[in-house]
């Protein structure tokens, strides 16, 4: 496996602190946390959870507001809202509608459009409430003529978890112009912009409602796992102005592949670079201390580029026993999802893979 290169520092840099408390308990935890989350994912629509746990932890039911909204989170945190130049964190009550993000005190209550938000920064403690957090996200938004900022803080898991929802909220039905693909390898391709639909989830950005053209059913989506570079870029229109472009090399079916969106929201934008970050930075972490061996590599790849019906044994010319041997190794390093067939990559084993078919094609 390669090192990795300075954009891909930069995204890890950008995602959270780089203390190494990534390893250990941490990774598996944020693993069953991710899980946890994909599995929810199936069960919601676009416009968020349909639950929420309230300050005692107990799952209960949407509610919704006077104004008929619904209110898809609702947790007891500390923060500090609105820029308060004292930075003196208050305990209270964090709510998010699909309109809005609310932090309410018996004394206070401090409302946030979600359309007013530019920035979301997950795990980047500031240095003037690190004396009282231990883990946090900073949300930019815009109050009028002014910038201001308020920061979050609780346990990882629940911040994390917020987080996440928070971006689908921010990003979920945009619309965006996607270009796919762009360049194939280093050849640019004749490709027209496509407009679409934007969607998040956790391992993938998709974009329902357009033509581009996709080997897979469903709508054309990125596998975050499979992402080696992106970088965001600005290009001169036609009529003068100038536009912010997200470009994305993946691997797929093998293959480096460029797709370019844009959006005509800055912000958005901002906030869309922001995910992939994150979202690359909790895969890379997990897989920061495996060490795959040439033969479990071996399975991996195979799981990778056949179909689930073909005997993967015969494929790679070992036992039945030596397969089992070598699934169970690999399940134990979260790289598969079971150590019996059928069974797929992870996130994590799709990251893998996809870091040795860009080897490959260099």
């Amino acid at each position: 496996m390669t090192a990795d290169s300075n954009s891909r520092e930069t995204a890890q840099e950008d995602g959270s602190r780089s203390d190494g408390s990534e390893h250990g308990d941490v990774a598996e935890q944020r693993s069953e946390l991710l899980e946890a989350y994909r599995e929810r994912s199936k069960d919601e629509n676009d416009s968020g959870a349909k639950s929420k746990t309230n300050s005692k932890g107990k799952s209960k039911r949407s509610q919704e507001t006077e104004t008929g909204e619904s209110i898809v989170v609702d947790f007891v945190a500390n923060f500090v809202a609105g820029g308060d130049a004292a930075f003196d964190p208050v305990k209270g009550r964090v709510l998010m509608s699909e309109r809005r993000l609310v932090l309410a005190t018996s004394n206070t209550k401090t409302t946030i459009p979600i359309t007013s938000i530019y920035d979301i920064a997950v795990g980047q403690v500031p240095p003037e409430v690190e004396e009282f957090f231990d883990y946090t996200v900073m949300v930019g938004y815009v109050d009028g003529d002014y910038r201001r900022s308020t920061v979050i803080g609780g346990d990882r898991e629940t911040i994390e978890k917020f987080s996440l929802l928070l971006f689908r909220a921010t990003l979920n039905g945009s619309t965006a112009l996607v270009t796919h693909p762009a360049k194939v390898g280093g050849r640019v391709m004749d490709t027209p912009k496509q407009k679409t639909g934007l969607h998040l989830d956790y391992e993938s950005v998709a974009f329902p409602g357009s033509d581009v053209s996709t080997t897979e059913e469903g709508p054309f989506s990125i596998d975050l796992a499979s992402v080696i570079f992106f970088e965001v870029m600005e290009r001169s229109t036609n009529d003068g102005e100038t536009r912010l472009v997200l470009s994305v090399q993946h691997v797929e079916n093998g293959q480096t592949v460029t797709s370019e969106i844009s959006m005509t929201s800055r912000r958005k934008m901002n906030i869309l670079g922001r995910y992939l970050r994150l979202i690359y930075h909790w895969i890379k972490s997990d897989v920061r201390d495996v060490d795959v061996e040439e033969h479990e590599l071996e399975v991996l790849v195979g799981l990778y580029s056949t179909a689930e019906e073909i005997d993967l044994a015969s494929l790679l010319d070992i036992g039945e026993a030596e397969l089992d041997a070598r699934l169970e190794s690999l399940h134990e390093d979260d790289l598969i999802t079971d150590e019996e067939p059928p069974v797929d990559l992870t996130p994590q084993g799709r990251f893998i893979v996809n870091e040795e078919f860009e080897d490959i094609n260099v």
